[in-house]
């Protein structure tokens, strides 16, 4: 598939005058009285600035070198601006009374789960080196178009409707519930694959590795805390008596939110070098969404009518839960950011360590520490030197596998051939991934100058 940043200039201002059209529509309908919260200016503009935000992150994602994660972003802008066009469809059908609108309101229905794994995929591909996809990826894809397929098969709107229906539960009927509850589950299984293996892989790394594939795994996160929120909306309508089309309009912010958080920490990852306010930003920013929807939640049923609390009981219940919630994710988050943050590298915990370790000026394009000019540790076949950069990066062997998308079983195969042919036997004395590390940054030294120049320029 041919994303829309690599389509001739046509292509591209056809997509976006196509969402340009669709933004115009919708707020056109509003003013001519069509009140649906399809129509709701915040909802419309809150997709069209995700749009945006991803067709920018696709533009800087390839202009850093990391032309996958750049298409995918193209596809999270294309899904976005496809989510408003849809609309624009399904309220005109609906406006016009057309047989068809039931089809075309199905086809809106589904339109918000495919920015969801996209938003995933671009978070994970920032961190990728090579032309692979990890297996997460295609499992993803291929769970997601099983669900957006079913959705919009299996789910319609409750008859008679007024405009379009709002995402409460009464607003639509499921044919064959059992094959949609299933459906439903894939979809939520399948968006914690990426975020757990990300994870993993960063906590078990040490360095700016670490810092990298953390703010990776944020922003993949972002897609289940949506879910989440959209799950939260059902909760705020019954038992909170929260009116629809408000909770209807804050998912889609929410939707578009997620998008471009995701996009910006895909572009801080693929940058490399992660500074330690850039960590702490995005990590405190996941974790305290994270609270803020625990503390709604609990809160809307605390003020549920059917609880039948005073004021000042709710006031006081919403409050502690808050500073409780609120508090904790706070601390957590902190201990979090500076366990990620970039410190020293896992070599330099050698006293023996030299100092260009930190250099950053021994960091290639992507954040790895390789030597300048294309040189190689000899009798390193290519991918095994490109193992011991990862390496010495402080990466773990998840993160190895993460980001030159390989199993852990292949990462520890070619250390092993990596040891032996540096000739670093075990030894209780000798910590041999430090050691090679060191072996690998003072061959990078060796081969810049004064000014940190290659010796080749």
């Amino acid at each position: 598939m041919i994303a829309i940043a690599q389509l001739p200039s046509a292509g591209r201002v056809l997509a976006g005058a196509a969402g340009g059209v669709a933004v115009a529509a919708l707020l056109a309908f509003r003013l001519a009285g069509h009140g649906g919260f399809a129509t709701d200016p915040v909802g419309v503009l809150a997709l069209a600035a995700g749009a945006t935000g991803a067709a920018v992150a696709a533009t800087r994602l390839a202009g850093v070198g990391n032309r996958r994660a750049g298409t995918l972003a193209t596809w999270l802008c294309a899904a976005l601006l496809a989510n408003l066009v849809l609309a624009a469809w399904a309220v005109w059908m609906v406006t016009a009374g057309h047989p068809a609108a039931a089809l075309a309101v199905a086809a809106w229905n589904s339109a918000w789960i495919p920015p969801l794994a996209l938003m995933q995929l671009t978070a994970s591909a920032a961190i990728r080196t090579g032309a692979r996809a990890p297996w997460t990826h295609p499992v993803l894809a291929a769970a997601s178009g099983t669900v957006t397929l079913a959705n919009a098969l299996l789910t319609t709107a409750s008859e008679p409707f007024t405009g379009l229906p709002t995402i409460a539960p009464e607003d639509w009927r499921t044919a064959l519930e059992p094959v949609g509850t299933f459906a439903t589950l894939l979809g939520v299984l399948a968006l914690l694959l990426v975020p757990v293996t990300l994870w993993r892989a960063a906590l078990g790394s040490e360095g700016s590795a670490r810092a990298r594939i953390g703010v990776a795994a944020a922003g993949a996160s972002a897609a289940p805390l949506t879910v989440c929120f959209c799950l939260l909306l059902a909760v705020a309508r019954d038992p909170g008596a929260v009116e629809p089309s408000l909770g209807s309009v804050a998912f889609l912010v929410a939707l578009a939110g997620a998008s471009m958080f995701s996009t910006a920490c895909a572009l801080i990852a693929a940058r490399g070098g992660v500074e330690g306010r850039q960590v702490a930003i995005v990590v405190r920013g996941t974790g305290l969404a994270g609270a803020a929807l625990v503390v709604i939640g609990t809160g809307t049923i605390i003020a549920a009518p059917g609880l039948r609390l005073g004021a000042s009981s709710v006031a006081f219940l919403v409050a502690a839960v808050t500073v409780v919630v609120g508090g904790g994710a706070w601390a957590g988050t902190g201990r979090l950011a500076r366990a990620l943050t970039p410190q020293h590298p896992q070599h330099a915990q050698d006293p023996q360590a030299p100092q260009h370790a930190q250099d950053p000026q021994a960091l290639n394009d992507k954040g790895l520490a390789a030597p300048a000019g294309g040189a190689t540790v000899t009798g390193l076949t290519p991918r095994e030197a490109e193992v011991l950069a990862v390496l010495a990066e402080g990466a773990s062997n998840a993160g190895i596998a993460a980001q030159l998308v390989v199993s852990e079983r292949t990462v520890d195969a070619h250390l092993r051939a990596i040891f032996v042919k540096l000739g670093l036997t075990p030894g209780a004395e000798t910590n041999r991934r430090v050691r090679a590390a060191r072996i690998w940054l003072d061959h990078a030294a060796g081969n810049r100058g004064p000014q940190g120049l290659s010796k080749a320029d």
